[in-house]
């Protein structure tokens, strides 16, 4: 989730082809979604929850750094590969993704079929990157597409495509809790994609 009131970001791979995109939360509740932006080239889509249905979220508790993770540093992440959510733990282990891809970051976090589109965060619970993909062949290599990236690509999306403004949260409440808290709140904001 980007903000509270239903922008979601996933990867182009994921919905590509679709007929109809539908985000389920962490209790089962499913929304209908719509494609507000998309780019092949950097495996990048937003979507927008537009369900009568879906109620306006609490603060999103994180944030998204803008700036480059470093080398070596403690990350997680919280995907579905099945259904219910995976958690996932492991460290930054190259600056650039796939043949020296400079959008992506390369992570040691096995990615499974399902982690697409998911977020990685470091220990404070700031968003560095979504998961983009794995290296075939090579167990526990995967790619996340760096927070940068997403950020340019909010900036990019044309204003006749929005519901009004896309706010981003400016205040980590995650910071200071342990990472099994961390997990515990950030259940509520990562939905699972299903297209159709």
């Amino acid at each position: 989730m980007v903000t509270k009131d239903g922008y979601v970001v996933t990867n182009f791979h994921v919905i590509n082809g679709a007929d109809s995109i539908h985000l389920q939360n962490n209790k089962g509740d499913s929304f209908r979604a719509s494609v507000i932006y998309t780019d092949a080239a950097k495996d990048l889509a937003i979507l927008h929850i537009n369900d009568s249905n879906f109620r306006k979220l609490k603060s999103i508790p994180y944030t998204f750094k803008s700036r480059s993770s470093d080398l070596g540093e403690d990350i997680y992440t919280i995907g579905f590969p099945r259904d219910e959510a995976v958690y996932g733990q492991g460290y930054l282990s190259s600056a650039t993704g796939y043949a020296g891809d400079t959008i992506a970051y390369q992570i040691s976090i096995p990615v499974n079929p399902g982690n697409s589109g998911g977020p990685v965060l470091d220990n404070k619970g700031n968003i560095i990157g979504i998961i983009s993909g794995k290296q075939t062949g090579l167990d526990g290599a995967g790619f996340a597409i760096k927070t940068k990236i997403l950020l340019d690509a909010l900036n990019e999306i044309p204003a006749n495509s929005l519901n009004g403004d896309i706010v981003l949260n400016k205040k980590n409440s995650l910071s200071n809790l342990s990472r099994t808290d961390q997990i515990k709140q950030l259940q509520d904001y990562i939905y699972m994609v299903k297209v159709f």
